[in-house]
């Protein structure tokens, strides 16, 4: 069985690819029956699976360490050829939403897929080529910046991602240093992340009106596979949210304040909500050890995929120095491999990662074995119930991580999910608004910004952080800069798995069983129609405000 570390990544050819492109367009053109049209797709899938898994790779060693001269040049060239691929790429999928054997087509693949090909077909038009270079130096270049800033910080030389081991600590001052230096660090480097956001704005909205839209947010709906909902039905969510979610919220930031006497909440206690703050027991090696106890125990499919990923070198989980900040899952499909990157510290969040982005794991596992989802990938609403729902689903096992700490985490876990979602809302707001203004100041943003945390976190302060005070938070969230638009889809995804969560209080097996049927379909169903075959609420309606509300004061006790 291959491991990640010996996969040997080879610089893509780019003429030679193009190349190959052509031929298959001209293979699909020229196919005289839906028989023969199928088997030049087989050839198709494969060539595409071995290309962007030796490009992810690529991407992989490069977030490994973004210092590595290599790999660091490759991103480089990576970037640069992209969207070149990706036009082309679009070009051959064009094929299929044009041939004369569609119908029969239609017939073997779901409906989602033509809609989710038109979708990528647009969003990938040749026209956006020179757009979509300077796009990804501009990405490269916040990456770079911020994996690049070393903090001293306690006696420690410390990455962005490594400090944050201090925000759950108990002792408030050590909290309040831990983010003061971190604002301090983003507060130094204010006018590079200024300039690199103003330019993505500008070159984002100017790819929008190429394609001749008014700016760049229906073809950020399009990159982001919106298929089942509109920028309406999120201001609906945005409003429920604000009504139901935002004094859900504050009461159990209130009761954590009642009970650690924190009296005026600030930002350095939101991460907080116990006395003692839950941390994982033993070694990382221990820890993978309880992990595959637990995924073995949970079922036989997880049990065999974990233990399969570390014997295949598939984690990459200690921070240091030149490693990307955060955390993700990236599927090899060349190899049906998946791999998780993450940046353990110490706190509770390592076991949320590594629960998270199994979650990730055992779908795009799965996906690896679904024809069609070469063709209609997971829209990232859905790949995020996956993710966020192992996290809950975990919970049968935890005290193994944490012993007698278990009712400390459970509460801490469950009260930041549903902190979360004001503040991913946030983003999501912060970046339609962006969007829609393209022509706001630097200024005008972080205004922004601070306006919407006033409304969305009534229960938090950022009085005297460097660069929080001044609207400064949404610089270190990567994907505002990497995936525009990409938040919201986490707001949808932890409302859903905070039903499951629910439901497995009530019949765990039953739950779980939903949870894989819902895993099942991959790809094949668009998100709200997903829902509705596995019997969850949709998150815009207002009903089901009040039922997610209703349980999980129910759970938490308040």
């Amino acid at each position: 069985m291959v491991k990640i570390s010996q996969i040997v990544y080879t610089r893509p050819n780019k003429e030679q690819i193009l190349t190959t492109f052509d031929d298959f367009k001209r293979q699909f053109d020229n196919a005289e029956s839906v028989d023969e049209f199928y088997e030049i797709h087989e050839r198709f899938k494969e060539f595409v699976l071995q290309v962007n898994s030796n490009i992810q790779l690529g991407f992989i060693r490069f977030t490994q360490n973004t210092r590595d001269e290599f790999y660091s040049a490759e991103k480089d060239y990576l970037d640069e050829i992209g969207p070149e691929l990706n036009a082309a790429n679009a070009e051959v999928l064009k094929c299929y939403l044009n041939t004369p054997f569609r119908a029969e087509l239609e017939k073997r693949f779901p409906r989602i897929v033509f809609v989710n090909l038109q979708m990528g077909v647009d969003a990938n038009d040749p026209r956006l080529i020179p757009y979509r270079v300077e796009e990804n130096k501009l990405t490269t270049q916040y990456s770079k910046l911020m994996s690049g800033i070393v903090i001293d910080f306690n006696g420690e030389r410390l990455p962005m991602s490594g400090i944050s081991k201090y925000f759950t600590v108990s002792d408030r001052n050590l909290r309040k240093a831990a983010y003061t230096a971190w604002g301090q660090a983003i507060e130094d480097n204010k006018e590079e992340l200024d300039e690199i956001y103003d330019k993505l704005v500008k070159v984002r909205t100017q790819m929008g009106k190429a394609l001749g839209f008014d700016g760049f947010s229906k073809l950020g709906y399009m990159q982001m596979q919106r298929n089942c909902y509109t920028k309406e039905d999120i201001a609906k969510f945005r409003a429920n949210v604000l009504k139901y979610l935002v004094p859900l919220a504050s009461k159990i930031r209130a009761k954590v304040g009642k009970d650690l006497d924190l009296g005026k909440q600030y930002f350095y206690d939101d991460s907080v909500y116990t006395a003692v703050e839950p941390k994982p027991i033993g070694t990382p090696e221990q820890m993978f050890a309880k992990a595959s106890a637990m995924y073995n125990q949970m079922s036989s499919e997880t049990g065999k995929l974990f233990d399969m990923m570390v014997e295949c070198e598939c984690f990459d989980v200690m921070s240091r120095e030149g490693k990307e900040a955060g955390g993700y899952c990236e599927g090899l499909a060349a190899y049906k491999l998946p791999f998780i990157f993450s940046n353990w510290n110490g706190s509770a969040g390592d076991v949320d990662v590594l629960t998270h982005e199994f979650g990730h794991a055992l779908e795009f596992y799965k996906s690896f074995f679904i024809d069609s989802e070469f063709l209609s990938s997971v829209s990232m609403e859905t790949a995020e119930v996956h993710s966020m729902s192992m996290e809950f689903l975990a919970y049968p096992w935890i005290d193994l991580f944490f012993g007698d700490r278990t009712p400390e985490y459970k509460f801490t876990h469950i009260g930041g999910a549903v902190t979360f979602i004001p503040y991913g809302t946030i983003v999501d707001c912060f970046q339609q608004t962006c969007y829609d203004n393209p022509d706001m100041t630097p200024t005008e943003r972080n205004e922004l910004y601070n306006k919407l945390e006033k409304q969305f976190l009534p229960h938090m302060t950022t009085e005297g952080l460097p660069a929080f005070q001044d609207g400064r938070r949404w610089q270190r969230q990567a994907h505002i800069f990497h995936n525009p638009f990409y938040y919201i889809d986490y707001c949808f995804a932890q409302f859903t798995a905070l039903q499951l969560l629910a439901l497995s209080q009530q019949d765990y097996k039953a739950t779980f069983e939903k949870y894989i049927k819902f895993l099942d379909y991959g790809g094949t169903k668009p998100f709200t129609e997903l829902l509705e075959c596995c019997g969850l609420l949709s998150p815009f309606e207002e009903e089901s405000f009040k039922l997610v509300v209703d349980s999980c004061e129910k759970i938490l006790g308040l």
